[in-house]
């Protein structure tokens, strides 16, 4: 996979005008200055204590809404790299509020030394909100999560750096000024669909973000709310018809956000009606590109959050750190993913810098003129 390194002499989120003269400035800003990369902040092997072989078995409980990934596969080789013997335990959420009572039963009779935790629904079903009630919360374990987008914001911690709970991890999402710059890199937009999910946290946190990104950089957010059912979830045979109004509101981008709905769990159904509706899409998770028919992202590369959120589960499980002394972190390398199977769908190529830094999947026949969505 292709990375670009962080330049070290530009000022935190720089901004270019795009013109082809100025596109490798623009390139530039694309990524946030004055940080190290994601693997010099995860400590090396040879840099974590011997005692990791000498502390007997520990019990994690993998949280997870979905199937374990390269996330998981990550932070499990890097414990095992270090000496540590694990006994895993794997715990399934539905990723529906009024489970979370159960949900919090079931980890608690795993009697975990730590809990890794993947995604905000998960989390904050476990450790509920930092402000908020108590009442049966997982607050006396510690809790390390992953793609998590912004746990300030969600609830989860009142900052990254001295929260006092018991939840640490890892944000793989890159600051969303950085993403528009992406966006630009590819192509000029003047307007960004944006579907909400009333149900998911972190959907308005994102849509208020654009917005006030949009009236900053003059451009247009047009949103449009997922109708929810009865039962309170969202109507995913809505989504098709929603994509399709955006493509006739003249939206430049379909901008797909970090969304267990959206990015994870309907991804086909999302990223094929866009291609039906010859919509482009951006997206600020590595699956719905990587494994489904998102044109581009970019965000922080799975393996590398892994590992990072097992370096936190050392210091916790090891060195004997609390989780409230261990800041939340946001890796700053990013990578660029063009599924070209899609570009070539929508007849949208890549400019050629692009190419040169970016990872390109899925080269092959034009996927409307074969009359199929992506797998």
């Amino acid at each position: 996979m292709n990375h670009m390194l962080i330049p070290r002499n530009c000022s935190m989120h720089a901004f270019f005008a795009f013109t082809s003269a100025g596109m490798t400035r623009l390139l530039c800003a694309l990524f946030l200055c004055n940080a190290t990369l994601a693997l010099a902040q995860t400590p090396a092997p040879r840099d974590q204590p011997v005692e990791a072989r000498h502390i007997g078995t520990v019990t994690i409980a993998m949280v997870l809404p979905r199937e374990e990934q390269n996330i998981e596969e990550a932070f499990k080789a890097y414990l095992q790299h270090q000496g540590l013997s694990v006994h895993y335990i794997p715990i399934r959420f539905s990723g529906r509020a009024e489970d979370a009572g159960r949900l919090r039963q079931e980890v608690r009779d795993a009697h975990p030394d730590l809990i890794y935790s993947w995604g905000t629904p998960t989390t904050l079903a476990l450790a509920g909100k930092v402000d908020g009630p108590a009442g049966d919360a997982i607050r006396d374990i510690p809790i390390v999560f992953t793609e998590v987008t912004d746990p300030v914001g969600a609830g989860l911690m009142r900052s990254l750096d001295h929260h006092e709970s018991n939840v640490t991890g890892v944000s793989h999402v890159a600051p969303l000024p950085v993403q528009l710059n992406a966006i630009r890199s590819y192509r000029p937009f003047s307007r960004l669909g944006y579907l909400h999910n009333p149900a998911e946290p972190n959907s308005a946190l994102v849509r208020a973000q654009l917005q006030q990104l949009a009236a900053q950089q003059k451009f247009e957010v047009e949103s449009a709310d997922i109708p929810l059912d009865a039962r309170g979830e969202p109507d995913v045979q809505a989504l098709p018809g929603l994509i399709r109004s955006m493509a006739e509101r003249k939206v430049d981008f379909l901008y797909i956000g970090p969304s267990t709905l959206l990015a994870f769990t309907h991804r086909d159904l999302v990223t094929g009606a866009a291609l039906q509706a010859r919509l482009p899409t951006f997206c600020a998770t590595e699956s719905i590109v990587r494994r489904s028919g998102c044109m581009f992202g970019l965000f922080s590369n799975g393996a590398n959050t892994g590992r990072y959120a097992a370096a936190k589960a050392m210091q916790i499980l090891v060195q004997h750190i609390p989780a409230q002394r261990i800041p939340a972190s946001t890796l700053q390398r990013f990578s660029l993913l063009i599924n070209m199977r899609t570009a070539q769908g929508l007849d949208l190529y890549p400019p050629m810098l692009l190419l040169n830094i970016a990872e390109v999947i899925g080269l092959g026949p034009n996927p409307l003129r074969l009359g199929m969505a992506p797998r």
